[in-house]
């Protein structure tokens, strides 16, 4: 089944939405913590360039027909077969718990401070569900990673029963359905990395 990442794309989209609300205020209010909200953006944006990453790893394979590539595409296969993405993926999970530390040391004190009561609370819970066990980006690891761990052992055993024409169409299937998800989650990594800049110059005013 091809990933939709409706988890991911509704926490980007929260993530975004806060901050524009608030984004202003607290480059208005620069502290030292401007650092660790730029370092929170920066975790999130590892967890969307995983996602991207391995995504790309499973697509851009493509087996020439005299067979001259087929070991580093086999090798590239059986590893996502294998869920070896998956230990990766818990990797990129404990992001999402240095998230909440950081919020809880640092960040907590400095929203309640520059921003209205409902502002900070909005927040706070947005805080708690990156850090939650069925956040967006949880879920999004989880949905990848098993997608990628089927998608490769189908192509295994087309690639072992030597159908090699059949591999590489189910692999270019895939790409068109989930382009325009792609293209979200890039967009959604531009922007954490835009903001991620707006608040590194911000600590540096201070």
């Amino acid at each position: 089944m091809i990933p939709t990442f409706s988890s991911i794309l509704s926490t980007i989209k929260n993530i975004e939405d806060s901050f524009d609300i608030v984004k202003e205020k607290l480059l208005n209010n620069p502290s030292e913590a401007s650092d660790k909200l730029a370092e929170v953006l920066g975790e999130l944006s590892l967890i969307l360039e995983f996602i991207e990453r391995e995504t790309v790893r499973y697509l851009e394979i493509i087996f020439l027909s005299d067979k001259s590539n087929l070991i580093p595409c086999r090798s590239a296969l059986l590893s996502l077969e294998s869920g070896y993405a998956t230990i990766k993926g818990y990797e990129a999970r404990g992001h999402c718990h240095k998230i909440k530390n950081i919020y809880e040391k640092f960040l907590n004190h400095w929203f309640s401070k520059v921003l209205d009561a409902h502002e900070a609370e909005d927040l706070k819970r947005l805080f708690d569900r990156m850090n939650s066990a069925d956040s967006g980006m949880i879920e999004a690891i989880r949905e990848i990673t098993t997608w990628l761990r089927d998608e490769s052992e189908a192509i295994l055993l087309m690639i072992d029963a030597d159908q090699l024409d059949l591999a590489n169409q189910r692999i270019k299937d895939a790409r068109l359905p989930v382009q325009i998800i792609r293209r979200n989650i890039v967009d959604g990594l531009a922007q954490m990395k835009l903001l991620q800049a707006s608040f590194i110059a911000s600590s540096q005013s201070i």
